[in-house]
């Protein structure tokens, strides 16, 4: 691979590490049911922004130290638990969400941002 390759790859790679970043639309956020009190909320942001803002009652596990082996471990969730998933935009909760279907859970869902949390569940 020449130069011209590796760059040209390289900035592409970083495309789609930035668009995977930015905030979701409305369109891919789960279209589940949010106030059912069997689903399990999790904030995969930072504690300094969990601190700052949080939702009373949900799970902080930041998405630099979230694990499936976690989840299942320390919190005793199986593959089946309804998890929510949220974060500031929903990028970081798209991630987690990965990580969680790699591991074969089946019922977790990205459902956006913090505010867009507090919307489906009409905490507002």
């Amino acid at each position: 691979m020449n130069l011209i390759q590796v760059s040209r790859l390289f900035a592409l790679l970083l495309t789609v590490f930035l668009v995977s970043c930015s905030s979701m639309d409305n369109s891919q956020t789960a279209s589940v049911n949010m106030t059912d009190a069997d689903v399990v909320w999790i904030d995969v942001r930072t504690l300094e922004e969990y601190e700052n803002d949080h939702i009373n009652g949900d799970l902080n596990i930041p998405i630099q130290t979230f694990s499936a082996a976690a989840i299942t471990s320390q919190l005793g969730l199986n593959q089946d638990t309804r998890i929510g998933l949220y974060c500031a935009s929903g990028g970081r909760a798209g991630r987690a969400l990965t990580i969680l279907e790699d591991a074969g859970f089946t019922n977790a869902f990205n459902a956006g941002g913090i505010g867009d949390a507090r919307d489906q569940r009409q905490l507002r």
